[in-house]
């Protein structure tokens, strides 16, 4: 999962957006738009089903991207079920953590350190969205991809209308900082090797 977010960043020319708990996010270098990449954007929407879409249309495309690169990596639908929504595939794997042997396991931020190959999912556009009430609002989920010091970094599709590496601040335990442009609602841990 995560060299194949990290793949598909670079081959999107490698945005870079930097989060802080108090600022808006900052754009550091811009990458390839949705714009010049319909064809690969047509290849994340076959994976759930929607062969026909792609980035010329005004649809959010970033559940299809997740779900694009979970499958590639070889997961299978009975531990992960793609979606278009990211709050139909997240809502899914909340019921499936009930299950023994359940591959990824929904989080409160301040129960889960992100680590690598976890999934940091966040409401958007003031939906509210929460583990407890994920009402199928508007979400969005990233792929972490490195965890240094003080910060995580996470790739995600659609993110500035392109595949962008995202930089989010940690505090001194490891968590999640509160970032008021992005509010995290889970962190998915990924109990795959």
């Amino acid at each position: 999962m995560v060299l194949l977010a990290v793949g598909e960043w670079a081959r999107f020319g490698r945005q870079l957006i930097t989060y802080s708990s108090d600022a808006p996010p900052r754009t550091e270098q811009l990458g390839i738009q949705e714009r010049d990449a319909p064809e690969r954007i047509a290849d994340y929407w076959a994976s759930v089903g929607k062969p026909g879409r792609s980035g010329l249309d005004d649809i959010p495309w970033s559940a299809a991207f997740i779900s694009w690169d979970i499958e590639s990596a070889g997961v299978p639908r009975s531990l992960f079920c793609p979606d278009q929504t990211h709050t139909i595939y997240v809502e899914r794997l909340v019921e499936r953590a009930r299950q023994p042997g359940a591959a990824f396991i929904p989080r409160a931020p301040r129960d889960r350190a992100p680590q690598v190959g976890d999934l940091i999912c966040a409401s958007r556009n003031g939906s509210g969205t929460t583990l407890d009430n994920l009402n199928r609002g508007a979400g969005h989920c990233d792929i972490v991809v490195e965890v240094r010091p003080g910060e995580v970094h996470v790739i995600g599709g659609n993110v500035g209308d392109s595949v962008s590496r995202s930089v989010f601040p940690l505090d001194g335990g490891g968590f999640l900082s509160p970032i008021s442009a992005r509010p995290v609602f889970a962190v998915i841990e990924n109990r795959l090797p």
